[in-house]
């Protein structure tokens, strides 16, 4: 009879590990899967900050359009979309941005670095902010040339 009762019992709390490993893993996985796709775009977030420093800095010493997107580009990691980057000039004075001028000596070029980070498409977790990076940097123009008018287009 004893041995009978051991075996009942047994039956009864079988399927209790399997029942507790169901609720910590949804639990689990849920926070493995969201540190990983958060991971991701802190990393893409963090290129294309250096990339937007990297186009401000060549922007500021009259770099061409084309080699400053190119170089930012190459830069930049886990982009879904194809990048926007836009550099810009502004008045030292203009700390809202809001006036593009042409670029000279002591202005401020404004370089803004746009795209959608890769999703990992986790069907339980929102991606933060939509996957949407965008970042900018500024820096001051001192070595303007005249001569070469194009380097220090907008674009």
């Amino acid at each position: 009879m004893h041995t009978q009762k051991t075996r009942l019992k047994r039956r009864d709390e079988s399927g209790a590990a399997v029942l507790e490993f169901a609720f910590i893993a949804v639990v689990f996985f849920t926070l493995v899967f969201g540190m990983v796709q958060y991971s991701l775009y802190f990393w893409s977030t963090q290129s294309s900050a250096n990339a937007a420093r990297e186009a401000a800095r060549r922007g500021a010493v009259g770099q061409t359009c084309a080699d400053m997107t190119t170089t930012s580009r190459n830069l930049i990691k886990l982009a879904a979309t194809t990048p926007v980057i836009t550099r810009k000039y502004y008045a030292d004075t203009d700390t809202s941005f809001s006036t593009p001028v042409t670029a000279a000596n002591g202005k401020n070029v404004r370089v803004v670095v746009t795209y959608n980070s890769v999703d990992l498409k986790f069907p339980f977790l929102p991606f933060f902010r939509g996957g949407a990076v965008r970042e900018t940097a500024v820096s001051r123009v001192e070595n303007y040339s005249i001569s070469t008018p194009t380097n220090w287009a907008a674009c």
